[in-house]
Order: structure tokens, then sequence, then C-alpha cells
């Protein structure tokens, strides 16, 4: 599911990666050696570079933040597993 507004969606306290690497978590049981990869990878999907892990919600600009949402999204889909 990606919300409309993720603004009140995105904990402004959690980075990016932290963000999408607890969808993993959760969704995929991803391990935590992993985790760098697979979030890299995901912000890739979304048009998003991997230096976007670092930053916390309030320096992202509407489009970003969607971004972000759907990347989280995808965290449990076949997508993120490699499928089309």
């Amino acid at each position: 599911m990606v919300y409309q507004n993720p603004d009140s969606t995105l904990n402004p306290s959690h980075t990016v990666g932290f963000t999408i690497g607890r969808a993993l978590r959760k969704l995929r049981g991803t391990p935590r050696a992993k985790l760098d990869v697979e979030t890299r990878r995901l912000l890739a999907k979304v048009g998003l570079d991997a230096r976007y892990a670092s930053v916390h919600p309030d320096q992202l600009s509407g489009g970003q933040k969607q971004r972000v949402a759907i990347a989280r999204a995808l965290a449990g889909t076949a997508l993120c597993r490699g499928g089309r």
C-alpha cells in the first residue's frame, strides 16, 4: 500500500535507509548484513541515488518522499526479489 500523503507516514526521526531497511526486515526477513545493499537497490528502482539512504524525510521534496514510500511498499513484493 502506498499512501497519497507520504509526509504523514514517514517518521521524521528515521533516515530513508532505516525506513526501507525496516520494511525489508519485517516483510522479507532480510538479514541485517544485506540491508544496505537491498536498500540501495530499492532506491535505484524508484529513481533515487544511494545517497538518499542517509537523509531524513524533511530533507526531501514531495516527489522524493513519494518515491521512498513506493520503495518501502516494494520491499515485500516480487519486484524487490528480482521479478518483473
